[in-house]
């Protein structure tokens, strides 16, 4: 695809600059394009949102160019739907799942701190549209099922122990950041905490994510080709 415009990126490219627009520019973001009433972080689709760009499409993406530049699919003729099939690619979007959880883990923690403040200010988040109880089994259920994930990816061809099918124990890494995630876990959970004392719990989120991806790097990394 050399010399050629891919499809691909053009695509997550004016997405994403369309998406800061949306999301950080307030009520009526785009209005001067006619679409006044539509604001990612104003219509509860901002948990949506940083899932598939902060995490899917930031995993994939990286993996994607690699196929394209090493030519591993002929584009020619296969098409982009090719790359999206190829191993790589698949493997890549299953990493990306639980990277994804945490990024959205960082959202719903500031959603839930201002939910009174976002209800006088029209924004409807899902923490305001669902209720405080909802946005907290969504957090628990992301960062928990970050762990989970952890069994498939381990067992994952791609991530095996090449010429075989062992499970792979090392991409039981992030196991080590537990001890931070319950603690996450604990301020989130019911009866947990509220309000401002959840502001070192947005940026306690991020550092688990952090904390968790490093693991998950050095887990791969570790894999014997």
């Amino acid at each position: 695809m050399t010399g050629r415009i891919d499809p691909y990126l053009m695509f997550v490219t004016v997405t994403s600059v369309f998406n800061a627009f949306a999301y950080t520019g307030g009520e009526y973001p785009l209005g001067y394009i006619g679409l006044g009433n539509f604001s990612i972080g104003y219509s509860g689709l901002g948990d949506l949102f940083v899932f598939l760009y902060f995490g899917l499409v930031a995993t994939v993406t990286v993996p994607y160019i690699y196929i394209v530049r090493m030519g591993l699919v002929e584009v020619d003729r296969m098409g982009i739907l090719g790359i999206f099939r190829h191993e790589l690619f698949v493997t890549s979007l299953i990493v990306a799942l639980p990277i994804g959880f945490m990024a959205t883990g960082i959202i719903v923690v500031n959603n839930v701190r201002d939910r009174l403040t976002d209800i006088h200010a029209g924004k409807n988040t899902l923490a305001v549209r669902f209720g405080e109880k909802f946005a907290r089994i969504e957090y628990m259920s992301l960062i928990i099922g970050s762990y989970v994930m952890l069994i498939p990816l381990s067992q994952w061809k791609l991530l095996s122990v090449v010429g075989t099918n062992a499970t792979n124990y090392g991409l039981f890494l992030p196991l080590l950041s537990l001890p931070k995630a319950i603690e996450e876990l604990k301020a989130m959970g019911y009866h947990g905490k509220d309000g401002a004392a959840l502001n070192p719990h947005v940026g306690g989120t991020a550092k688990l994510q952090l904390m968790y991806c490093v693991l998950l790097v050095v887990g791969l990394l570790l894999i014997p080709f």
